[in-house]
């Protein structure tokens, strides 16, 4: 995800309107202030460069991505009443942004910063100007706003994944990230100080603006990307049936002969070892660990028995050695979803889900526990179910002060949804007060089954697309929203509708795939549009602000490629 768009205007009377529009909502807002105090004014100067930072997207969009004014001092900078070249005094009435007997404010913006072929920055000076009782100037306040844009041209978008502190997309055959990058985890090339303490801190290699990760030769170049999945700190694709791998690589979690603390690539690079000639068809990963299905077996490397362990290139999974786990000539089909700090790994073979990792509250689904410094190293069957078709887990590993965030695993079987693992927050979607080993029918607010065709487990909650009515349904957590129902207070055990309409999936769209997130949900339309909610810490949900979306709100990241998209 990322992240944020204005849709293109294509004449100078939309500029006025839009200006009109953004100027307006100022006004307003600072009518609604009453204090007099430096904060006040400087507010309003934000205010300003915030319309300049509009203003000028605006332009660029009507213009093919192309810079039509001067710099700052050149008297051909973009200003209130410039038009879209510069030119000075074009529109009087909009002199200022906002003016009244004691203040008065306006913007001015010069060149992009960092212009590439696609992706600027957008830097304006928003001003306030105090005014004595003859409307002199007193005393002005400056305040820089700078706004990250991008137009990735002619992309479409076909799959988008969340990891820790990051987000990823498959674009037309090309993958784009964003986020952290201290380790790589972009794969563009750029990295920082990479030690295992400092992974999720900030540093001057993060963007916010979507990069594209490197196609080298010999690595990606020339090869088209299928599939992706981000786990904590790495993240892996599928390209013309290979593996191919970047970012942390502390325990093997890349593939390619190497661990350490402080290892790790900031470009792609091939996985080899026992995949090298083998035609890969699905992957997925958590936590440390990376698996893929090559031939109907599964392969993984990386810490995948969660155990502690580095395990550099990828092994067969253990099968045919234990009563409940997989037969020796078993078939794989599927790995389980989401999982980005899951201890626990899934899959499913022949109908039926095998899971393994930490089992301190039920989440391999056997039907016991253990402590958390033990684990199930072997995928073991997941009791009471078969025909199973989708599987997803999420949550955290043990740790005493996130209790109640525990790993819970979702799967379709026979077309219903079955949960287990830890439960206190209702992500089950069924009363449990600590957790349930075994797995239990998710059911509607009427009591009746839940079908569906998709599910998807978030850190605490859980979403799924009903395949009766075609609608979305969340339960569990709703702290940040992400039940998508229009608040964000309680938890419920209940599958709750998401919003549709004005204010959520427009009417007349039908979901055709949802995802889960971190504390968020999103769920793709027949028209290729996105639409997230919940948690927006980060700008996550991709409507250029970070306030919490308690509503389905558009992914303008993921808009079709008509339109261009601001951070």
């Amino acid at each position: 995800m990322k992240k944020n768009g204005y849709s293109l205007v294509l004449t100078i009377t939309m500029s006025v309107i839009v200006m009109a529009v953004l100027f307006g909502i100022y006004r307003v807002v600072a009518a609604l202030y009453t204090s007099t105090s430096e904060g006040y004014y400087i507010k309003l100067a934000e205010e300003a460069g915030e319309s300049g930072t509009a203003y000028a997207n605006n332009c660029l969009g009507k213009y093919g991505n192309t810079q039509t004014w001067g710099d700052i001092g050149s008297g051909k900078e973009l200003t209130t009443a410039s038009d879209c070249r510069g030119k000075q005094n074009v529109y009087t009435n909009n002199k200022y942004v906002l003016i009244n007997s004691k203040v008065r404010t306006s913007f001015k913006v010069g060149k992009l910063e960092g212009h590439a072929d696609q992706a600027a920055q957008i830097s304006a000076i928003g001003e306030a100007e105090v005014l004595n009782s003859s409307g002199v100037v007193i005393r002005t306040y400056s305040v820089v706003v700078k706004k990250s844009i991008v137009w990735p041209t002619n992309l479409v978008a076909q799959k988008s994944v969340s990891g820790t502190r990051r987000t990823c997309g498959i674009l037309s055959g090309d993958v784009y990230c964003w986020g952290n990058n201290v380790c790589g985890q972009l794969g563009n090339g750029r990295s920082g100080n990479c030690r295992q303490a400092t992974i999720e801190s900030g540093s001057s290699v993060d963007s916010v603006v979507p990069v594209k990760v490197l196609k080298q030769i010999g690595v990606l170049l020339g090869k088209n990307i299928t599939d992706i999945f981000t786990a904590q700190y790495h993240t892996c694709v599928i390209a013309d049936g290979e593996v191919y791998c970047w970012g942390y690589n502390g325990n093997g979690q890349l593939g390619n002969g190497r661990s350490g603390a402080n290892e790790f690539s900031n470009v792609p690079v091939k996985i080899g070892g026992l995949l090298a000639g083998k035609t890969v068809t699905t992957i997925g990963g958590s936590q440390n660990a990376s698996c893929a299905i090559a031939g109907g077996k599964i392969y993984c490397w990386g810490d995948y028995r969660f155990r502690g362990e580095s395990n550099s290139w990828p092994k067969l999974v253990e099968a045919g050695t234990h009563p409940d786990g997989l037969p020796g000539n078993y078939i794989a089909t599927g790995l389980s979803t989401s999982g980005s700090r899951s201890a626990n790994m899934c899959a499913i073979a022949g109908g039926y889900a095998y899971c393994w990792g930490q089992n301190h509250a039920g989440q391999v689904g056997n039907g016991g526990v253990t402590s958390h410094t033990q684990v199930v190293n072997y995928p073991s069957i997941v009791k009471g179910l078969s025909n199973v078709t989708a599987i997803s887990q999420d949550g955290y590993p043990y740790h005493t002060t996130l209790m109640g965030r525990q790993t819970h695993i979702c799967a379709i079987a026979s077309g219903k949804v079955y949960c287990w693992g830890g439960g206190s927050n209702g992500q089950l979607g069924y009363h449990v007060s600590d957790y349930s080993t075994m797995p239990q029918l998710t059911r509607m607010s009427s009591g009746r089954e839940f079908f569906a065709s998709h599910v998807e487990a978030g850190i605490n909650h859980t979403c799924a697309l009903n395949s009766q009515d075609t609608r979305v349904y969340c339960w569990g957590s709703n702290v940040y929203g992400q039940l998508g129902n229009g608040t964000n207070i309680n938890h419920t055990h209940v599958p709750t509708p998401v919003v549709v309409g004005n204010n959520g999936i427009p009417y007349g769209q039908t979901v055709v795939n949802v995802a889960g997130g971190a504390n968020r949900g999103c769920a793709v339309v027949s028209n290729g549009r996105s639409y997230c909610w919940g948690w927006n810490n980060a700008g996550q949900i991709g409507d250029n602000t970070r306030i919490d979306r308690f509503t389905p709100t558009e992914s303008l990241f993921l808009r079709p490629v008509e339109n261009r998209y601001i951070y």
